[in-house]
């Protein structure tokens, strides 16, 4: 399933195109003719780019895994404590998605990420949720959260991520940041031990997405 041809305009058309037309039609129901349609090329100069619609959810997909799993082992290596770690985590992760120049909300689909061509997106999300987890965990470990199901906290922001991706619609959000915070707070706010110490960790949080922004 690799991509042929070297990048360009037509390439970079085309996955816009196709993210939206995935958001409004479904995968299943967008075919390689409406992404060319939608591009303005014929069905060939496509498959000069990519080697099938499988081809091109994967590159969108991948936008969005693969730099969100390089976060979230940051998070999990960072010096700091864990609350610290995981608001920043958040906020990074939220702002990032929400500031992808594609339409994400046709993007994850449980019945296409179990098709054979999209195995490696499939294990990637996995990856992060489990990864999510762990980062929730060691949170409750330490004390600093109260006690939970780190499965079921991932299943919550999950829901607020998805929540975040709809209310931004099919275009990148100018400023992601003020809704990426507020995804933050609201899972910090509801998990903290002590709630009254989110002010001081945000301060702490917002040192290291700068650390992350500044030192990718």
């Amino acid at each position: 399933m690799a991509v042929r041809g070297p990048d360009g305009v037509t390439r970079r058309r085309a996955l816009v195109e196709a993210s939206r037309l995935f958001a409004v039609r479904g995968y299943h129901g967008t075919s390689t003719r409406d992404i060319a349609d939608a591009v303005g090329v014929r069905q060939p100069s496509l498959y000069r780019h990519f080697d099938g619609k499988a081809a091109i959810l994967a590159e969108l997909l991948d936008a969005d895994l693969l730099p969100a799993l390089a976060r979230v082992r940051s998070a999990l290596d960072a010096a700091a404590p864990p609350p610290v770690r995981l608001h920043a985590y958040l906020h990074a992760d939220v702002a990032a998605i929400l500031g992808l120049p594609y339409d994400v909300r046709g993007l994850y689909n449980d019945d296409v990420l179990d098709l054979p061509d999209l195995a490696a997106q499939a294990a990637r999300r996995a990856e992060l949720h489990a990864l999510t987890a762990r980062l929730v965990g060691q949170g409750v470990a330490s004390g600093d959260l109260r006690p939970a199901d780190p499965h079921f906290v991932r299943h919550a922001i999950t829901g607020l991520l998805l929540e975040a991706v709809r209310e931004r619609g099919p275009s990148p959000a100018p400023d992601p940041h003020p809704r990426a915070q507020d995804v933050a707070d609201f899972i910090l706010r509801a998990t903290l031990a002590d709630p009254t110490r989110l002010p001081d960790l945000k301060t702490a949080s917002t040192a290291l997405v700068t650390h992350w922004t500044t030192n990718p």
